[in-house]
């Protein structure tokens, strides 16, 4: 009996030796042109196809496939798929049954058609007095805020019809900057010392302060609700990382949705703090003290947000249907969210990393009546809007503005509005509006 344990061992043996020599196992890591880890990477060798394997979030994977020629097929939605031959001298190359490769792939990119404007854009709102700074749609009508010379020391507030006529007007309180629109849709008028609501009652405006603290510490942060949640952020323009939170509309239960950081950025935030006099230093640590937050982010703030290299982050959120959509430019994804606001899918996005980057303007649109999105860019002066498909976050067709050197641009139920004056004109800066063609 013990004989045959001892036979039955060695063959035991040699048949796990014989498979070890008949698979290997090829790993590495797949990186984007652009030097970046790629997650979701399918890859599998063509004379084993059902053997599928996927790369993890550092972009990293292993596959076991026969120690035999083949070819390793790397693919994914938003690059080109690549083809890699493991012939005889890459087997030999085999230290242990271990393979290991780097593999770069490159973006897809598509032929993009530009379309251009076939109607002559529509004049919706202007005045032989005053000039155009901001406006907001609300309901069927605008609100304006507008200026016969400077907006610092003549503003006005201005109710119109999109047929451009003047329904009303009122002079605003002291050195008006901007409106605001709320997620209640709420308009709000933002000056330089106070902040008021509008309100409108038979045509007539009424403003109200408000107090400023509270409204850029809360209402200016909550970005959009469900029907059920609050979704909001702790953004900070003088920080290179921030979070994503829902909290129940009936109670104060947050979750932490996403988390956005610009790690190249972060870095060199941080590093600030190695270079910084002792007395900074000093200052900083003191400052951890009171508040707890890490000395070198106190000397992040005060000294790299002034430097020309240092850029605020931009990774938007947007409510569209039932999904909540967050447009990470740092990791390069579009994260969509579920009723639950657990993350369903991950999209990889590249219209702001590719050669037309610099032309690259902030924000995106939406187009709430058509639950569309749009990319802006600006070239030559002329703004083309580019609707992202919300499947592959391509952006295939571009649509490109009739004027140059417009302002303001926003898109409501299939239109382009935007502030403009013709060049070297004595005309005020006019409301004009262009229907969006995309075929």
């Amino acid at each position: 009996m013990k004989l045959f344990l001892k036979i039955l061992l060695v063959f035991s043996f040699l048949s796990n030796l014989g498979m070890s020599q008949e698979t290997i196992v090829v790993s590495g890591s797949v990186l984007s042109s652009f030097g970046e880890e790629i997650k979701d990477v399918r890859i599998y060798a063509t004379n084993n196809p059902r053997n599928i394997v996927r790369s993890d979030i550092d972009g990293a994977f292993a596959l076991i496939i026969s120690n035999q020629e083949t070819n390793l097929i790397f693919s994914h939605v938003g690059y080109k798929p690549k083809k890699i031959t493991v012939n005889k001298s890459s087997l030999k190359k085999a230290k242990n049954g271990k393979l290991s490769l780097a593999v770069t792939l490159e973006i897809k990119t598509l032929k993009e058609k530009v379309i251009y404007a076939k109607e002559k854009p529509e004049t919706v709102f202007s005045s032989e007095t005053t000039s155009i700074a901001d406006y907001e749609f609300i309901g069927n009508h605008l609100v304006v805020l507008a200026y016969e010379k400077s907006l610092k020391k003549d503003g006005f507030l201005q109710l119109a019809s999109k047929d451009n006529t003047l329904i009303s007007q009122t002079k605003t309180p002291e050195k008006p900057q901007r409106l605001f629109k709320d997620f209640e849709n709420r308009l709000y008028l933002i000056t330089e010392f106070k902040v008021y609501t509008i309100s409108i009652f038979q045509n007539e405006f009424r403003l109200r302060p408000v107090d400023k603290d509270n409204f850029f510490r809360f209402t200016s942060r909550i970005i959009d609700t469900t029907s059920s949640h609050f979704l909001y952020s702790d953004y900070n323009p003088n920080y290179p990382a921030f979070n994503y939170y829902s909290q129940k509309l009936a109670d104060t239960n947050t979750k932490t949705i996403h988390r956005v950081e610009n790690k190249f950025m972060m870095d060199l935030y941080r590093a600030e703090y190695k270079y910084a006099p002792n007395k900074e230093k000093l200052w900083a640590y003191r400052q951890e003290l009171i508040t707890g937050i890490d000395k070198e982010i106190w000397i992040g703030a005060a000294n790299f947000t002034q430097s020309i290299y240092y850029e605020p982050l931009y990774a938007p959120l947007f409510v569209n249907n039932d999904t909540t959509l967050i447009f990470d430019h740092y990791s390069d994804y579009l994260f969509k969210v579920d009723n639950n606001f657990n993350k369903i899918d991950s999209i990889p996005i590249f219209y702001h990393k590719k050669k037309e980057k610099k032309n690259w303007e902030q924000p995106l649109i939406k187009d709430k009546e058509e639950h569309k999105l749009y990319v802006l860019f600006l070239k030559n002066g002329y703004y083309f809007l580019k609707p992202i498909n919300l499947n592959n976050g391509t952006t295939s067709v571009s649509f490109k503005l009739a004027n140059k050197y417009v302002e303001n641009v926003k898109v409501e139920n299939g239109f382009a509005y935007y502030i403009y004056r013709p060049f070297e004109s004595s005309q005020k800066k006019y409301l004009y509006r262009e229907i969006i063609r995309t075929d």
